[in-house]
This record gives structure tokens, C-alpha cells and sequence, in this order.
């Protein structure tokens, strides 16, 4: 029998080919078919298994968004005080540092020989005076012109304006102050010789502060007069003023705007030349406080935080309001928001997860 099917065979061998082929096409079947539902089964354990992330709700809150810049307080008005008229300085009649009025006497000049100056001035005038007088009334009569009329006139007022001129340079000899503030400092000391337009001393009004600062031109438009600002010392103390000043010109280095914050001080509890931060209340949003940890970007490179809804990843872009030392407040929310506080970083918006809050985190690992 045995040796009849080998003679069979050999007689046939194609059959024989035919038979290991099938054999091995059934083998490669069978294994693509295990693959195949190892690759289906694949995919259907890792819809499963969802990526855990943590998080935390942060409810919005309505806070103040505000402008914060630099500057220092100077004295609303400064002036230097120079001489009127041309002398020696006898002397000055109130200390540095002192508070003045309005009117005070300063510094006292020499007044020189303007006393006899005036005397003799105004008995020019007297005699100018019976002058004009007399070839008015000649006039009338028709004894005199009218150019000799006219010369006896000038020469009056001519000697009108040299009286007043002299009685002018005896008053200015006395230095008054053209307003309120302080005697800061004296340039010159008692003696020197003083010509006209000299400096004397210097002033400051200080009963109002100015606070100097400068505005991008991204954010001048926020800004109005009037509107209220709060100033913090470098000394500690706050204090609230009003936009005095916006220039309407922008200084072409910078590009910046510079603004004026006026300050009441009455009191002169309140020092010029002091540093001090500008904060200039703009408007109220909502938003959450959140560690810059949270912080991430999209694709687009836009500023946000990772949110869950729903169980699924979304990307909420943020606008920061404001830094405080503990956090930073974000605007673009509203009511409770559950951001991704660790995780974030292997997620994408869009990504399905699994989200747990730290409390839960800690009752899985006392469970385990």
C-alpha cells in the first residue's frame, strides 16, 4: 500500500505542492486573524484606561482691574527769584525752610540814591506840571500853538513815568513772595552785588504735589482727567489724588505720554522728590486667582489655563488682570471653574480624562 502511494505521488508531484501551499496559506491566515484581534482589542483597552489629571475649582470673583506705575512727588510750583532792580543784597528776612505768604518780605536790596532820585524827580514833575498848565491856558487864548502845547505835554508825562519808575525800583529793593509755599533755599548770600535778573533765592508751593509718570501708548487711551489715582510713598504713607495732566504729545524716545497725578497737602505732611507707585483704577472684571504653575499655551502660543468639562480637556485663554506674591489674577472666567492643576502638560484640548481632585487622591491612597 505504502509503496503504491509513493509511486502515486512521484508519479504526481504537483499534488504533493499543492498540499504544503494550502498548509502554509492556512498558517498565515490563522496568524493574521490573531493579530487582527489583538490589534481590535488593543485599541479598546486604552479607551479604558483615560490619563488622570488634578484639579481644582476656582470660582470667579469680581475684582479691580488697575494700571500700576512709577514716578516721584515733585512741588506742584518752583520758581527762582531774581532781582528787579540792580543792588547790593543787605540781607534776607526769613529762613530757609520756612513757610511763607503770599506778599512776605524775602530779602531786602540797597536802595541806594533812588530817595534822592525821586526828589529830584518829583520836583520835575511839579515843574512840568505849572508848565503845562500855563501854555494850556495861552493856548485858549490863541498865544500858543499847538505844537507848543503838545511839547509841554510830553514833557509832563514824561516826567510822570520817571516818578512812577523810581517809586517802582524803591519797592522792588523789597523781595515779596508771589505766593504761598516755602523758602527753600537762598542762592546768593547777604552782600553780593545783584544786577538785574540776578537769582536771589528759590521757592516751592508744596500745599499741592504733583507725581510724575509716564503712560504707554497702549494704555493712554484708558486714562481721563480728573479721574481719581492712589499714590503709595516710598515713606508708607497712601494717599489718593486726581489726573491732573495727560500730555497730548507722546516724547518720541520712549513713546510714552506723560501724566500728572495731583496731591492734596495741606497739612505738609507729604515730602517732594519722594518715590512713589501710581495705581489708576480702570475697570472691574471677573476672574480667578490661580499659581503661575497652572499657566499654559496653545498651539497659537495664547496665554491660558487647562479646564475639564464634561470629563473632556479645554483650553481657556486668560488675560492676566494682575500679580499679587501669592498668585495671579486671571480675567476670561466666570463661576466655578475646574482647572487642571497637575497633569496639564501630557493633555491636549480635546483629550478625554480622568479628573480627580486632591481630596479624592488622598482617600484612594488610605484605601490602598
Amino acid at each position: 500500500m505504502s509503496v503504491a502511494v509513493k509511486q502515486f505521488f512521484a508519479a504526481r508531484p504537483y499534488i504533493l505542492s499543492i498540499f504544503i501551499v494550502a498548509v502554509v496559506v492556512f498558517w498565515m491566515l490563522s496568524g493574521q486573524m490573531t493579530n487582527a484581534d489583538e490589534a481590535k482589542a488593543e485599541p479598546e483597552k486604552a479607551a479604558h484606561k483615560l490619563t488622570r489629571v488634578q484639579v481644582k475649582t476656582y470660582t470667579a470673583e469680581t475684582i479691580e482691574r488697575s494700571l500700576h506705575l512709577y514716578g516721584q512727588t515733585e512741588a506742584r510750583r518752583q520758581s527762582v527769584i531774581s532781582a528787579e532792580v540792580s543792588g547790593r543784597l543787605l540781607e534776607f528776612l526769613v529762613a530757609e525752610g520756612r513757610p511763607i505768604k503770599k506778599g512776605q518780605a524775602l530779602a531786602r536790596l540797597d536802595i541806594q540814591d533812588r530817595r534822592s532820585q525821586l526828589l529830584r524827580a518829583e520836583a520835575l514833575l511839579e515843574q512840568r506840571t505849572i508848565e503845562y498848565a500855563g501854555v494850556k491856558a495861552l493856548s485858549k487864548q490863541g498865544f500858543q500853538g499847538k505844537a507848543r502845547l503838545a511839547e509841554a505835554k510830553a514833557a509832563l508825562v514824561d516826567a510822570e513815568s520817571n516818578v512812577k519808575s523810581l517809586n517802582l525800583a524803591i519797592d522792588n529793593t523789597l523781595v515779596l513772595a508771589p505766593y504761598n509755599g516755602i523758602f527753600e533755599e537762598n542762592i546768593v548770600e547777604a552782600g553780593a552785588y545783584l544786577g538785574i535778573g540776578d537769582p536771589i533765592l528759590r521757592l516751592a508751593d508744596t500745599q499741592q504735589l504733583l507725581v510724575r509718570t509716564d503712560v504707554s501708548e497702549r494704555d493712554i487711551s484708558q486714562l481721563s482727567l480728573g479721574e481719581k489715582a492712589y499714590v503709595n510713598l516710598v515713606t508708607g504713607e497712601e494717599v489718593e489724588g486726581s489726573i491732573d495732566f495727560i500730555a497730548t504729545l507722546s516724547d518720541p524716545n520712549t513713546r510714552t505720554f506723560k501724566v500728572e497725578v495731583l496731591l492734596d497737602n495741606q497739612q505738609q505732611q507729604l515730602m517732594a522728590g519722594v518715590s512713589a507707585s501710581v495705581r489708576f483704577p480702570l475697570e472691574e472684571v471677573e476672574a480667578i486667582k490661580v499659581s503661575p504653575a497652572v499657566l499654559a499655551l496653545d498651539e497659537q502660543g495664547n496665554l491660558g489655563v487647562k479646564t475639564v468639562v464634561d470629563d473632556v480637556v479645554q483650553f481657556v485663554p486668560a488675560s492676566l488682570v494682575r500679580s499679587d506674591p501669592d498668585g495671579a489674577w486671571l480675567s476670561g472666567f466666570s463661576g466655578d471653574n475646574d482647572v487642571i492643576i497637575l497633569g496639564q502638560g501630557f493633555v491636549r484640548e480635546g483629550d478625554k480624562v480622568e479628573p480627580v481632585t486632591k481630596a479624592e487622591l488622598l482617600a484612594q491612597e488610605r484605601a490602598e
